[in-house]
């Protein structure tokens, strides 16, 4: 019985109002039906008795006819008119005969059979007459006996038709009436069922969705967090049923609640406790910029957690670049990690300044990972990297000062031997020299590689910034690689147009890099090939942007390379050799010390498109 009671009470409310419906649909149709017979019986008992009168009147005028025709001579015509109407005459008086339904009908149907008889009778005598009247005669008998029975036959057949049609009129007054009464009984009806469809549906209601809203704003309160929330409705039916659900629901998540309490506060002592424990120091902010943790490294560097929790990271750390890198990650809810100097951030300590490499990066919630919780920013300690990293260049430096003075000997030995100053050589000793000459050439040119990387990265060689044409660097840069190009009978084409704005720039530097990206592209690029130097404006021209694109037809760069193409040391494999693998780190080097950025797309087979930007020249300079 606890899961019918419910269906019960809805299925009775429901077949109460078809009940009702029934009703209502079943008195429209017996009025339908009371007004179809009211119209049935106006059809059946007069209308055939009207066109029956009708049918006589226009018979009866053609035997009226036949006869004028008669006394026009016209003899022949006036018999077959007249032979040809009376039977259809008596076939209506046969119908009207047949069909009395008014009152004096009868009596006016027999008086149209005598009369037609006795007009008939003079019709022929007319008509026929032997010996036939003379005209005069057949004139004054047509005017003296026959015109007389034709209008008083003629207004017997009119007395039928009024009164069937007036019998018709009294018959639409009464449908009239009828309908009339059937639409207010029909409206009444509807009413009453409507009224009654209503009492019935409020009950239906009241006794369905009253404990239904208990149920929602009971389910509300849980779904709110209100787990101690119980929903009291005693009843057996199925609203009960879920109501002993939600309370078992609510039962299990309050105790799903305490349990997941439990371990989520456990968890935070274990993130408080892994933070704590690390070395490098740690800072958590909102998604506002704003300090929510230090770990206690942090503490060391920018005061106790207590008295900063809250405050804008950039009144806790007083360094630029670490709240820079803050709003970085909040702003653009991107990782801050840069590899150049500005990723590196020197801070006051007791013994000595370290140096820490910045690390931020944004917290996403877990569920949809698009809502920014806040940023973390990690100071890992480089110090002794850094220190490492600076007896490296300072060794790679003088190491090679060092052993440029005895290459460049070495090399001009090489070259008094080549030039046989020294005295003739033979086939094979020319052969020794020239490779001799070569790998000089090489560890010259590495050399002077290896010094420049350690001069710019040491800054030693800052760029001097002026305001450079760009069809000049252009025309330098081609010019340096004229002889290869012409070597190799490689297509060199430049695209500079006049319009271009100055760059701000070192001319040495940005000549290197040019002559550097022209000589790689010229190396890797088969005979017959093309290498393309185009330079276009971005932006506008005097607060935009110039990029420098030099193109190839070459063998291209494998996409496995391409995120460390610009890194030191590294060569494609099976490339044409031609160095140490770094020119393009130099170039990026000098690039980015003037603030742009370079760039490389590449298909293998199909060839290389290395980008750079440079600034245009403000004015300030």
């Amino acid at each position: 019985m606890r899961t019918t009671s419910l269906r019960r009470q809805l299925l009775f409310s429901h077949l109460a109002l078809v009940g009702l419906m029934a009703l209502v649909m079943l008195g429209a149709v017996l009025n339908f039906f009371r007004l179809g017979h009211s119209i049935d019986r106006i059809l059946k008992d007069n209308y055939k008795s009207v066109i029956a009168a009708q049918d006589m009147k226009e018979t009866l005028e053609r035997q009226d006819s036949a006869a004028t025709f008669f006394l026009a001579g016209q003899t022949h015509k006036a018999r077959t008119q007249y032979e040809a109407n009376w039977p259809r005459f008596e076939q209506a008086l046969d119908i009207e005969a047949h069909n009395i339904t008014e009152r004096g009908e009868q009596e006016l149907s027999e008086a149209i059979k005598q009369q037609f008889a006795a007009y008939r009778q003079a019709t022929e005598a007319l008509l026929y007459a032997n010996p036939p009247m003379t005209t005069e005669q057949a004139r004054a008998y047509y005017f003296s006996t026959l015109e007389p029975e034709f209008q008083r036959l003629k207004q017997s057949a009119q007395d039928v038709l009024a009164l069937n049609q007036e019998a018709i009129v009294r018959a639409d007054a009464r449908a009239k009436v009828a309908a009339d009464r059937a639409s207010w009984m029909g409206v009444g009806i509807t009413f009453g069922a409507l009224l009654l469809a209503v009492v019935f549906a409020r009950q239906a209601i009241n006794a369905s969705l009253t404990p239904l809203l208990a149920l929602t704003q009971g389910a509300e309160e849980i779904g709110a967090g209100q787990l101690e929330r119980r929903i009291e409705l005693h009843r057996t039916d199925e609203i009960g049923t879920l109501a002993q659900a939600f309370n078992d629901m609510a039962q299990k998540l309050s105790a799903a609640r305490q349990i997941e309490q439990q371990r989520l506060h456990r968890a935070e002592k274990m993130s408080d406790a892994a933070l704590e424990s690390l070395y490098d120091p740690v800072i958590v902010t909102d998604a506002e910029g704003h300090v929510v943790h230090l770990n206690h490294a942090a503490e060391g560097l920018f005061g106790a957690a207590e008295s900063a929790v809250g405050l804008p990271v950039a009144q806790v750390v007083q360094e630029e670049r670490i709240a820079a890198a803050i709003e970085h990650v909040v702003r653009q809810e991107r990782v801050s990690a840069e590899e150049d100097e500005s990723g590196f951030v020197s801070l006051p300590c007791e013994e000595a300044p370290r140096i820490y490499r910045l690390r931020a990066t944004p917290m996403r919630d877990d569920d949809d990972r698009k809502t920014l919780l806040g940023a973390a920013l990690v100071l890992e300690d480089v110090t002794h990297l850094r220190e490492l990293d600076r007896l490296k260049t300072e060794f790679i430096s003088v190491a090679s000062h060092e052993l440029r003075t005895p290459v460049t000997s070495l090399l001009l030995s090489a070259q008094l031997l080549k030039e046989e100053t020294l005295g003739p050589l033979n086939e094979q000793q020319h052969m020794v020299v020239a490779a001799q000459r070569e790998d000089l050439q090489r560890l010259d040119r590495l050399m002077r590689d290896l010094l420049d990387i350690t001069r710019l990265e040491s800054g030693v060689m800052p760029p001097h910034f002026e305001a450079i044409s760009a069809r000049e660097l252009v025309a330098t840069a081609c010019d340096s690689v004229a002889a290869q190009v012409a070597d190799k009978r490689i297509h060199l084409e430049s695209d500079v147009s006049d319009e271009l704005p100055a760059v701000r720039a070192d001319r040495s530097q940005i000549i290197c890099v040019l002559v550097n990206l022209l000589n790689n592209a010229v190396r890797h690029t088969p005979q017959g090939g093309h290498v393309w130097l185009k330079v276009q404006c971005q932006a506008q021209a005097h607060n935009g942007e110039v990029t420098f694109a030099v193109q190839d037809t070459g063998t291209g760069i494998p996409s496995d390379y391409l995120p460390r193409i610009f890194d030191r040391f590294v060569q494609v494999p099976g490339a044409t050799r031609g160095g140490a693998g770094l020119g393009l780190s130099i170039a990026q080097t000098i690039i980015k010390a003037h603030g742009g950025e370079i760039e490389v797309t590449s298909v293998p087979g199909q060839g290389s498109t290395f980008e750079f930007t440079l600034h245009t020249n403000n004015g300030d300079d």
